[in-house]
């Protein structure tokens, strides 16, 4: 099913376009014992630009998968740049073709929320090893929405709930994690910087005009919707 929103950051090709941006992801991975024998997951990967780093910085054994078609093709585009030994592939986090306990970490920076997120929370829980761990940084309520609102951005962002900090909690222990950690953060949603962008030749008006309304609502509803930073272990 095609997603407006994510369609147009697949145009612009923007890479750190979740909340907190690309200064978060590496602030957030300078904090894991990440050594050169493990494996990691960049989950809904874009661009490529975190797969690109955690293979650079840790040297990782690292595989990138995202849903969109385009965006796989920038991932590519970038990999093959750099010749690094990261595996960029097209497929869904709903159903990931990947064997049980896979990887030492799975990554994925806003991405479950638009995703049935039981079914996502359920296969990461499946391809992580018993000793690693999930990072999930993902848009949140800070409190259950009048209806009007949550309708506005569910309809906008192609998503079929706005979770609580607390339905985020209740979803990943149902999903069979353990032991999960709220690592607080500094940024807000509508603050996030975007320095990475590769615009596709068909860009169009509308899409310009899309992604004005993604920033007028991230602004307009600075007090209703955030973001967490989920750590999650089995």
């Amino acid at each position: 099913m095609s997603n407006d929103y994510l369609d147009i950051l697949a145009k612009f090709g923007i890479g750190g376009a979740h909340p907190g941006g690309f200064p978060l992801t590496k602030q957030l991975l300078e904090k894991e014992n990440l050594q050169e024998n493990m494996t990691v997951l960049d989950l809904g990967c874009g661009t490529g630009q975190t797969a690109e780093y955690i293979s650079t910085t840790f040297g990782c054994d690292v595989t990138a998968i995202d849903n969109q078609l385009l965006m796989v093709q920038k991932a590519t585009n970038r990999i093959e740049k750099t010749s690094l030994p990261v595996h960029v592939v097209l497929g869904d986090a709903q159903e990931l073709e990947f064997k049980d306990h896979s990887f030492d970490m799975i990554l994925a920076e806003s991405v479950v929320a638009f995703t049935d997120v039981s079914k996502t929370l359920t296969e990461m829980k499946r391809v992580v090893k018993p000793k690693g761990c999930c990072l999930l940084i993902e848009m949140i309520a800070y409190q259950d929405l009048e209806e009007e609102i949550r309708s506005t951005i569910a309809e906008f962002y192609g998503v079929q709930h706005v979770l609580t900090e607390d339905q985020w909690l209740e979803k990943l222990h149902e999903s069979g994690f353990t032991n999960v950690q709220v690592i607080p953060t500094m940024t807000t949603l509508h603050k996030t910087e975007i320095t990475d962008i590769n615009v596709s030749d068909d860009i169009k008006l509308e899409d310009y005009d899309l992604w004005d309304k993604h920033a007028h609502l991230t602004e307009k509803h600075a007090l209703h919707i955030g973001y967490r930073v989920f750590r999650c272990c089995i």
